[in-house]
C-alpha cells in the first residue's frame, strides 16, 4: 500500500516527497487551515509542514494568508493546481487500486473489501 501511495505520487508530480502530498491533502480537505493543524494531523513535527509547506508554496501548489483573527498564525488554501494535482493523484490511486483487485479471485476481492472497510472504520479518529 505505501508503495502504491509512493508510486502515485511520484507519478503525478514527479516532484513531491509523500510528505509534502500529505501535506497538500490536508489543507485541500480542511481549507483554510493554520500549519500547526497541519502539523497534528499528519502527526509531525510543525518544522517539518514548514519546509513541506515551503516547497509547495513554491511549486504554487499552496496559499498562505496572515490569519485575520489571529496575526501571529498564517492560514493555508490550496491553489486550483494543487486541487487539481489532489484529484489526479486520487484517480490514479483508484486506478492502480481497481487493477490490483481486479486481479483476485472474486471471494478473496470482497473479503479484503470487507477488511479495508472494517480497517477504515477503526482507523477514523471519531469512531
Amino acid at each position: 500500500m505505501v508503495a502504491i501511495a509512493d508510486s502515485t505520487v511520484e507519478h503525478a508530480t514527479g516532484q513531491l516527497t509523500l510528505t509534502q502530498f500529505r501535506a497538500l491533502r490536508v489543507v485541500s480537505e480542511r481549507t483554510p487551515v493554520t500549519m500547526s493543524r497541519v502539523a497534528r494531523e499528519l502527526a509531525m513535527n510543525p518544522s517539518t509542514v514548514t519546509r513541506a509547506c515551503d516547497r509547495l508554496t513554491s511549486l504554487e501548489l499552496l496559499l498562505r494568508a496572515p490569519n485575520p483573527l489571529n496575526r501571529r498564525e498564517t492560514l493555508l488554501a490550496p491553489t486550483a493546481k494543487g486541487r487539481q494535482l489532489v484529484g489526479q493523484v486520487d484517480e490514479n490511486r483508484t486506478r492502480v487500486l481497481a487493477g490490483v483487485l481486479d486481479r483476485l479471485d472474486d471471494d478473496v476481492r470482497a473479503s479484503v473489501l470487507t477488511a479495508f472497510a472494517d480497517f477504515a472504520r477503526v482507523a477514523t479518529p471519531d469512531a
